[in-house]
């Protein structure tokens, strides 16, 4: 069994991290996986790169295409909402090039694959004629053109009028590329795809949605190197990070912090309400030039992003909890890793939070937006050090049971050998 997995990007964000280490765990119980992807910077024999056309004609080509999407969307520039941090159209600039450089595969995984692969093209029975997976990072391959609604709900029924856009037009942007997306999938029989959600949260939301309810949905959890990300000693964690040993200390993780999605001005409220912030030391992981316009009344550090994954390990290690206050999410990959690293989580009840986060047992939970009981469940974690510490201990032996590489490879190989079997008696 050939099996290819697509992905815009190689390692870069969470949906590529995701989907190069199912790949790589694919290839560790001995399936043969390729990875084929718009950009690459990992060394890995492994992934392949698609290779534009290089022509002048073809990169005029792809000039218009993108000057034709962006002007589409820039259309409503004056009153999108700042909660819209992505958009994404169902067609770009590609062509048969594609199809000639995409590998053979009997199975094709695809991943978060937007401004690489064409729906209008790669859903026709005469370039795709393999079983398919979709796995979804987030809810585009659903919406008008968003990547996270913001709790709208109109991929139920119809994309139009979206908020997000701040449009009062039916028919607008997002009304186009969803009834696009209804003839693409409407002719996309329902037993050639299936769909992947990584939580419990996204496989009920594209089973709820009107492009894929009639399409199978499974929920298999990402995974994660335990051997990588495991629990070391706080205090030489700290030591060698070069942090206070007496300090209660919080990660905050996300590539832009500013993202209002991710929560962190909630965040910093909510760790602003605690009786006593001397000891307060929130550290802020990610690109460092969204930090601007983040204060508060207690000591916050940036760091910039680190791509070494051992080092990221040392950084849960040390650090008392890892906040996920996201108000809408698939399932933060920096929560798996502090879990796996044995540091409780934070966060708010949402998306696939509590998938692996059970409040009592793994970490702490409060009510979606509720910054109060935020508040209330970082002032249980700092003064009950038994508890966290024991549920640092069963959230890394969740981790070792359920979200292993091999555990998230077996399941996958198990899906992918079903549906073959389902082709080949039709």
């Amino acid at each position: 069994m050939r099996i290819l997995h697509i992905n815009t990007l190689d390692v870069q964000g969470g949906a590529a991290r995701a989907a190069h280490r199912l790949h790589r765990g694919l290839l560790s119980i001995g399936a043969d996986s390729t990875y084929f992807v718009r950009e690459k910077r990992v060394v890995d024999d492994t992934v392949r790169k698609f290779i534009p056309d290089p022509s002048p004609a073809a990169v005029a080509h792809r000039a218009g295409c993108k000057a034709e999407r962006e002007a589409r969307y820039d259309a409503y520039a004056e009153t999108r909402s700042p909660h819209l941090e992505h958009f994404s159209h169902e067609w770009v600039d590609a062509d048969e090039n594609f199809f000639i450089q995409r590998p053979r595969a009997d199975i094709i995984n695809l991943h978060w694959i937007s401004e690489f692969v064409d729906y209008r093209l790669f859903f026709t029975p005469q370039r795709t004629d393999v079983p398919l997976v979709w796995t979804l990072h987030d809810m585009n391959p659903v919406t008008g053109g968003c990547h996270f609604d913001n709790g709208c709900g109109k991929f139920q029924s119809h994309c139009g009028a979206c908020p997000l856009l701040g449009s009062n037009e039916e028919q607008d942007l997002t009304w186009k590329i969803f009834e696009s997306k209804v003839k693409i999938f409407g002719a996309w029989p329902g037993e050639r795809l299936h769909i992947v959600g990584p939580s419990q949260w996204t496989r009920d939301m594209a089973k709820s949605s009107a492009l894929f309810r009639k399409y199978d949905a499974t929920w298999i959890p990402h995974s994660i190197n335990i051997e990588v990300f495991k629990p070391l000693a706080k205090a030489a964690a700290r030591a060698a990070l070069k942090l206070p040993q007496d300090a209660h200390i919080v990660l905050f993780m996300s590539h832009n912090v500013a993202l209002p999605r991710k929560g962190l001005r909630e965040l910093i409220q909510a760790l602003s309400m605690l009786p006593d912030t001397s000891k307060v030391l929130l550290l802020v992981a990610g690109d460092s030039k969204h930090a601007a316009g983040f204060s508060a009344p207690f000591r916050m550090v940036f760091v910039d992003y680190i791509g070494d994954d051992a080092t990221v390990a040392t950084l849960y290690a040390a650090v008392d909890v890892t906040a996920v206050p996201s108000k809408q999410d698939v399932g933060p990959l920096t929560m798996l890793e502090s879990m796996s690293c044995g540091t409780p989580v934070v966060g708010f009840n949402v998306g696939g939070v509590p998938d692996m986060v059970w409040e009592g047992e793994t970490g702490f939970l409060a009510p979606p937006g509720n910054v109060g009981a935020l508040s209330a469940a970082f002032m249980s974690a700092f003064s009950d050090q038994e508890r966290l510490k024991q549920d640092g201990v069963r959230g890394r032996a969740l981790v070792e049971e359920q979200y292993s590489p091999r555990a998230q490879a077996s399941a996958y190989l198990a899906l992918y050998q079903q549906l073959l079997e389902g082709a080949s008696k039709r």
